[in-house]
């Protein structure tokens, strides 16, 4: 991990929180690192065979418990070693002993101890473990029972809506011919598919969810687990294996697909004022995307009709409807009130506010209304508007909710990064498990028109618990309504990581930030530090801005397939009606990366150098004299806009 000062944090993730350093342990063949207690990586022969082993803490929201006065100790040798972290949480409610063992011999034990001083409330305390997606999707599991019975199953290759695995003691399977055999004692453990979630890996947790939470840790009592892995064979190279991560010959290709069409959300807590419509609207997207119910409709339709120009863009509405108010009456206001300001709404989805929240795939369900009741009255309200299905909130909603295809057009979901885990290698991740999230929803939608709400790594709204969580201090949090990181260059690399994804989906629009807010691309100041645009210096927006419009520049024009380059660094590119190639370039790696483009071109780098110009201008991709080369290099989270011009012409 690359050291950096406090600048280049700020520039980077947003804040100067620094990275947390991994510990690297290594017993012969064996390896893992250990960030904050949590064993990742864990590779054998350099392949990795198990992605992470924790032991979280649970709160009653499903909030995971920050470690209090902790205390590591390691010890190492050729032949094994040893990792042992000793923390409190919950201000002393619960002690916990966690030990990490490895030995050369392929051996790796995770073993824990959690005792409660007072009666301790959770809907977690055990170990989770991850197993990477990318060799194990669709591939064969053996499942050791607690009756001591082997069952084998496969680990799902579309994203399954529930749990794939219950009633586990041990599990066996194969990574690029090495098995990996595990046992777990003390509790009994299931397995969900968390791709669900956009997370890169299947995860076998315990407790089973079917037990009742919050449980209850009684004063006094100590709670002991262990997992034991046991690896063994040699390396078969799969054929997709990254043979040299600097790779750099990069070349495009046509496909059948367009470049997605670039929505920006709007709701009632995200509104621009007049001097931020008209900066705004140099995005120009394709699409507003409304959030609204009969309370916000007026505030939120009165700054949409600020942004509009000639009809444009395109109004979507996303239609929360309170659980005190009927569907039709509800309904019937909006649209009449739509009318009345003569707006054109292009697409609808209505979704009864009880399905804002998550529930598992058999139910209970909320009573009254349901998805298709809203879908129906908004086809009747809506006559001239296609109607959706899905959910406003996570594909795991609209997997375990999956709407009726007969009276819907499209179907949608949002997406956020920070459900489980916030650090930044999980966060980079999640672009992995999107690209499995958007082939199980194009599966679902077929053959449906699929489109996209908000994706982003901040979390608009909690399923899964009565609120998002505060971040006053703009740390890396799981589940935060604010993440610093939508200030840097990282949100700015992820969100063309997170469109590169949607290559082979035939996905119609996605929606990657707001205007304003904890999600927005403008800034404004707010209760929380934004540190270099809180200075004063005229800093007036965030790298993102910049990749959401280059994005919309080249919106619904003919795709063109990114490949070839270094591993880490993805793009997203579209040709123009006059046949030249626009293309944007994101490094996602702490590292730099050298690319070779497959011709001399227009470049211009959204960096560390360029930062504050950037972020001092709206304008910035259009002010100045771009680079003329036929290679760039990018620097950590970088990013470049590249225009290559007709083939046979050269750039300049």
């Amino acid at each position: 991990m690359v050291a950096r000062d406090e600048k280049s944090r700020i520039v980077i993730f947003g804040t100067p929180e620094p990275p947390q350093i991994p510990i690297h342990l290594v017993a012969g063949p064996l390896s893992v690192e250990v960030v904050d207690g949590i064993a990742r990586g864990l590779r054998w022969q350099s392949v990795e065979v198990i992605r992470a082993i924790s032991c979280p803490i649970r709160d009653e929201s499903w909030a995971t418990y920050p470690s209090q006065s902790s205390e590591e100790t390691v010890r190492s040798s050729r032949d094994g070693f040893n990792f042992e972290r000793t923390y409190v949480i919950a201000d002393g409610a619960l002690s916990c002993r966690l030990i990490f063992v490895g030995r050369a011999d392929g051996v790796f034990r995770a073993s824990a101890e959690l005792t409660a001083h007072r009666d301790f409330r959770t809907n977690r305390a055990g170990f989770t473990v991850l197993h990477p997606i990318a060799s194990l999707a669709g591939s064969p599991l053996a499942v050791r029972r607690a009756d001591g019975s082997t069952t084998l199953v496969e680990f799902p290759k579309m994203v399954s809506p529930g749990q794939p695995v219950f009633d586990i003691s041990g599990l066996v399977y194969l990574v690029q011919g090495i098995e990996v055999t595990i046992t777990f004692k003390g509790e009994i453990f299931e397995m969900e598919d968390q791709r669900n979630w956009t997370d890169a890996s299947y995860k076998t947790y315990c407790r089973p969810l079917s037990q009742p939470t919050p449980y209850l840790i009684a004063g006094g009592e100590t709670v002991r687990q262990e997992v034991e892995i046991q690896v063994t064979g040699s390396v078969g190279r799969s054929p997709d294996t990254p043979t040299d991560s600097r790779a750099t010959g990069l070349r495009l290709d046509p496909t059948r697909e367009v470049v997605p069409a670039v929505s920006l959300a709007l709701d009632a807590t995200s509104l621009p004022n007049a001097d931020e419509i008209e900066i705004a609207r140099l995005v120009a997207p394709q699409i507003l995307q409304l959030r609204v119910s009969p309370e916000t409709v007026n505030s939120v339709l009165d700054v949409s009709l600020a942004l509009l120009r000639d009809g444009h863009p395109e109004i979507e509405l996303e239609i929360v409807i309170p659980q005190d108010r009927q569907i039709d009456d509800c309904l019937e206001e909006i649209a009449k009130r739509c009318s009345s300001a003569l707006i054109r709404v292009a697409r609808v989805i209505a979704l009864p506010e009880a399905y804002l929240r998550s529930y598992q795939p058999a139910g209970p369900w909320p009573g009254g209304p349901t998805p298709r009741d809203a879908a129906v009255a908004a086809r009747r309200w809506f006559p001239g508007s296609r109607i959706g299905g899905g959910v406003l909130t996570n594909f795991a909603e609209l997997n375990r909710c999956r709407p009726d295809m007969s009276v819907c057009d499209y179907i949608t979901h949002g997406a956020t990064a920070i459900v489980h885990a916030a650090d930044d290698r999980s966060v980079g991740e999640s672009l992995e498990g999107l690209s499995h999230v958007f082939a199980s929803a194009r599966v679902l939608a077929s053959p449906r028109e699929y489109r996209l709400g908000l994706v982003s790594i901040g979390m608009r709204s909690n399923p899964y618990g009565s609120r998002v969580v505060a971040n006053p201090h703009q740390l890396r949090l799981p589940m935060a309504g604010t993440d610093p990181r939508q200030r840097g260059l990282f949100a700015a690399a992820w969100a063309i990581g997170a469109v590169a994804a949607t290559e082979q989906c035939g996905i119609s629009s996605i929606a990657l930030a707001a205007t304003v807010g904890p999600l927005g691309i403008i800034y404004r100041r707010a209760v929380w530090p934004q540190p270099i645009y809180d200075d004063g210096d005229g800093n007036v927006v965030y790298p993102l801005f910049h990749v959401v419009r280059a994005l919309s520049q080249i919106a619904v024009a003919p795709r063109l397939s990114v490949g070839g380059g270094p591993r880490c660094v993805v793009g997203v590119a579209g040709e123009t009606r006059l046949g030249n190639q626009v293309l944007l370039l994101a490094n996602l790696s702490d590292e730099s990366r050298d690319v070779t483009l497959p011709q001399s071109a227009r470049v211009r780098r959204l960096d560390e150098e360029t930062f504050e110009a950037a972020a001092g201008d709206p304008d910035w991709l259009r002010s100045g004299e771009p680079e003329h080369c036929s290679a760039v290099a990018l620097s950590a989270c970088a990013v470049a806009f590249v225009e290559l011009p007709n083939p046979g012409k050269t750039a300049g």
